[in-house]
C-alpha cells in the first residue's frame, strides 16, 4: 500500500499538478475586447455562443417578498401497499406497477403454486389456468385473472374469476360460481405481491394493453374539471372515499344529482393543504359543491364550486380538484 501512494505522489509532482480548486475561477473572468480580424476575412462565423445580456435598468421593488411554498405531492399514503378492495360484487386488487410490470409476477405466483396455463392474452392482461383440484370435498375449478390499469399513473388491478366444471360452459360467465374460493384465492395472491418484492422484468406485450396514463386526468382552463374513466357507481363510490381522505366533511349528497356538499375539516392533519393555502386568504367557511356527472361515452366529470359565490377563488377551486384527483382509486 506504502508503494502505491509513493507511486501516485510521484506522478502528482512530476506532472506540475499544484490541486488547486478552480470553482471560483469564472469570478475573477474579465470582459476582453472584440477580435479584430485582417482585411478581406469574414466574421459572420464569429459569434459569442453563451452571451450574457447586461440589466438595462434595475429597480428595487419596495417592501418585502416572500416566494411562495410549491404544492406539497398530492398522493394517498395507502398508495405503495397492496390493497384489496371491494363494491358490490367485485372484488379487485390495488398496487403499484404498471400491467407490464406486474405481469411476470402474476406468472411467477401461478409457477410456485403450481397451477397449470392453459392461455395467456398479454395483450388484454389475461391468464387463464387450467383445470385444477382443490383440497377437500370441492369441485374442480379454473381461473381467469385480469390485468388492468389503476386509476392513478404507475398502478395496477387484478380482477380474478372462478368457474367450476359442472357449471362451465366453455364461456367465462359475469361472475364467479364460488364467491368464497375468489375471495380465498384473491387473498392468496394480494399476499404474494405484499411479500415479494418487485420483479425487475417487464412484460413489453403486456405493457401495451392499456395507456400507462392513468384513468384519471385533471383538465384545466376556462372548465377547469376531473375526467375519470370509470363506472358511474365505482365513480361515485371513490369520490366519497376520496373527499374523506383529503381532509373534507361530507356535510350532505345527493345520490340522484351527483352531488356532494363538503366543509374542510380544519382540524384534521389531512387539511393542513388548505390552512396553507388560505392563510393570507379572507375564506371564512371553506365550503364546497362537488359535482359528478357522466357525459356523452361513459366519461365521468368532476367539478368543484365555492358554496358561497362571493368567496370562490379560482386558485384555491384548482387546488381542492388536485387534492380530490389524488386520492380517487
Amino acid at each position: 500500500m506504502k508503494q502505491i501512494w509513493i507511486l501516485l505522489l510521484g506522478v502528482a509532482v512530476a506532472s506540475g499538478c499544484t490541486w488547486r480548486d478552480r470553482a471560483n475561477d469564472y469570478r475573477q473572468a474579465s470582459l476582453s475586447k472584440p477580435l479584430v480580424l485582417p482585411q478581406g476575412i469574414s466574421g459572420s462565423a464569429l459569434h459569442d455562443s453563451y452571451r450574457v445580456p447586461g440589466i438595462e435598468s434595475h429597480v428595487v421593488l419596495p417592501g418585502e417578498f416572500a416566494v411562495p411554498k410549491p404544492d406539497p405531492l398530492v398522493k394517498d399514503s395507502d398508495q405503495g401497499v397492496v390493497r384489496v378492495q371491494k363494491m358490490g360484487d367485485d372484488r379487485w386488487i390495488l398496487l403499484d406497477g404498471t400491467p407490464g410490470q406486474i405481469w411476470p409476477r402474476l406468472r411467477g405466483f401461478l409457477n410456485l403454486g403450481g397451477f397449470p396455463v392453459a392461455r395467456t392474452d398479454a395483450v388484454n392482461g389475461l391468464i387463464e389456468t387450467g383445470w385444477v383440484q382443490p383440497k377437500g370435498d370441492l369441485p374442480r375449478e379454473r381461473f381467469r385473472f385480469r390485468i388492468d390499469q389503476g386509476v392513478q399513473r404507475g398502478t395496477s388491478e387484478i380482477h380474478v374469476l372462478q368457474s367450476v366444471v359442472e357449471n362451465d360452459q366453455g364461456q367465462w360467465s359475469r361472475g364467479s360460481f364460488s364467491e368464497q374460493r375468489e375471495q380465498a384465492m384473491t387473498m392468496a395472491l394480494a399476499q404474494y405481491l405484499a411479500d415479494s418484492e418487485a420483479a425487475s422484468s417487464v412484460s413489453m406485450l403486456a405493457e401495451r394493453n392499456v395507456d400507462a396514463g392513468g384513468k384519471i386526468f385533471l383538465e384545466g382552463g376556462s372548465d377547469p374539471h376531473i375526467r375519470l374513466l370509470l363506472p358511474y357507481e365505482r365513480a361515485w363510490a371513490s369520490l366519497a372515499n376520496a373527499l374523506e381522505k383529503s381532509g373534507f366533511i361530507i356535510d350532505d349528497l345527493n345520490r340522484s344529482e351527483g352531488r356532494y356538499w363538503v366543509t374542510i375539516d380544519t382540524d384534521a392533519d389531512s387539511s393542513l393543504w388548505f390552512r396553507r393555502l388560505v392563510k393570507d386568504e379572507d375564506v371564512k367557511g371553506g365550503s364546497f359543491i362537488v359535482d359528478m356527472g357522466q357525459v356523452e361515452g361513459g366519461e365521468i366529470q368532476i367539478r368543484v364550486t365555492a358554496k358561497d359565490k362571493s368567496e370562490s377563488n379560482a386558485a384555491i377551486l384548482d387546488r381542492v380538484l388536485k387534492q380530490i384527483k389524488g386520492f380517487i382509486s
